[in-house]
This record gives structure tokens, sequence and C-alpha cells, in this order.
């Protein structure tokens, strides 16, 4: 079973794994979603790097999550790393380093476990980068994004699925799905009910549902976020 500080560890490498090499100027959209509310950060539209390059400078634009829902777009002119500072004590609280494969993205942003503990060495989220192109989430499709630090096992109506961490394959959907997921408990021996429900589907929507750790430490109910968004 993957622990929590093992997830935690992919993320921060996501977060902070930076280019060797000089990054050539981009253009990516990229919307936001948080486990938790996001509120007084914003990032430069404009890179240093751009604008070295010519590109005129633009004001700091403020970003924040909504619990229901991605929030965007935003666009940012640059390389592959995007900063993003508070408001009020322009400290750098995330960061995030894109990979070249796609310009349209999601970040999902999620409390650093690590920032209470010290945080003067610690960013204060880490991001999760899904690429959110509709080659990647097409219409009537739901992909399942595991952030828990659980593996899971389980049944997607009557398909069998193991979840590790990350994203699994595209499921195309219907009206309605049960999904009933388990996960191990702290000792590895036993397994314990982490989500059994049935969720239902509007046609020409997509559909990503993110799996955080659980709420209450030691329990193994997840915290499930069912995110939609209608496609014409």
């Amino acid at each position: 079973m993957i622990s929590h500080l093992q997830i935690f560890s992919i993320l921060l490498l996501l977060s902070f794994a930076t280019s060797l090499i000089a990054q050539p100027l981009r253009e990516i959209e990229f919307s936001v979603y948080g486990q938790y509310p996001v509120r007084g950060v914003v990032y430069a539209p404009i890179s240093e790097t751009a604008i070295a390059a010519g590109v005129k400078q633009e004001p700091p634009i403020s970003i924040e999550t909504h619990s229901l829902a991605r929030m965007g777009p935003h666009i940012f002119k640059g390389g592959n790393r995007i900063l993003f500072h508070e408001t009020a004590s322009q400290s750098l609280v995330a960061q995030v380093n894109l990979p070249t494969t796609a310009d349209n993205w999601l970040l999902i942003f999620v409390k650093n476990p690590r920032f209470k503990e010290d945080p003067s060495t610690n960013l204060k989220y880490l991001i999760y980068p899904f690429d959110d192109r509709r080659k990647n989430l097409p219409k009537n499709g739901l992909v399942l994004l595991n952030i828990s630090g659980k593996e899971l096992d389980g049944l997607l109506e009557n398909k069998r699925v193991k979840l590790s961490t990350g994203e699994s394959a595209t499921y195309r959907v219907q009206e309605s799905l049960p999904i009933n997921l388990w996960a191990r408990d702290f000792s590895g021996e036993k397994l314990l009910p982490a989500l059994i429900k049935t969720y239902h589907f509007n046609p020409d929507h997509r559909y990503l549902m993110i799996f955080f750790p659980p709420v209450l430490r030691g329990s193994a109910d997840l915290d499930v976020r069912f995110l939609s968004e209608a496609v014409e």
C-alpha cells in the first residue's frame, strides 16, 4: 500500500522539478481546483523569461478554487514553470513545472503536510497537474485520479479495477455507474470499504473523479470530488 508520505513525495517532485535547459516560450491555459479552498494567491501571467524576450509585462492575476468545479481558465506566457505567491506577503506558496506534452491543464492544489512542520523550507501547497485536453478527458468520458495515498481495488459496475497512484484509463459513461472500492487498513491485513456509491451522469459532459486522502486520520473513507463539465 502506498503511504501518505509517498504520495506527497510524488506531488513534491511534480511541483519542484525544474528543467536544466533553456525553456522555449509557450502559452499555457489552465484552470485550478483545490482539496480545500485556495484564496489570496496570485501568479504572474507573463514570466520574466517572456518579458526579457519582449512580451509586455502584465499585473499579477488572482486565483481561487471552488469545491464543486474548475475555476478559470487562466493564461500564462513563458516557460514550463508557473509560480504562485501569497497576495499579502508576496511569499512563494506553490510552483509547478508543466510537461511540454500539453498546453491545457487542470492544476490541483493540495495542502503540503510538511508546511506546518517547517514553513521556512516547504511551500504551502503541492500541485498535481492533470492534462485537461479533450483528448485526455473526452465528452461522455470518466477519468479516476487517485492521489489518496492508497491503492484501491474494486468494481466499476461489473468491471474489476485496481487503482494505484495517478490517473486511470478513460471510461465511457452512460446514465449511472455503481462504484465499489476498497483499501487496506494501516496494518495492510484488512480490506475496508473506501467508496461505495452509484454516480449519475448527464449526456454531453465529461467527468473527473478525484480521490483525496480521508479527512479523518485512520479512516478508510476517501475524500471524493466529482467534477463535471458540459461539452458542446
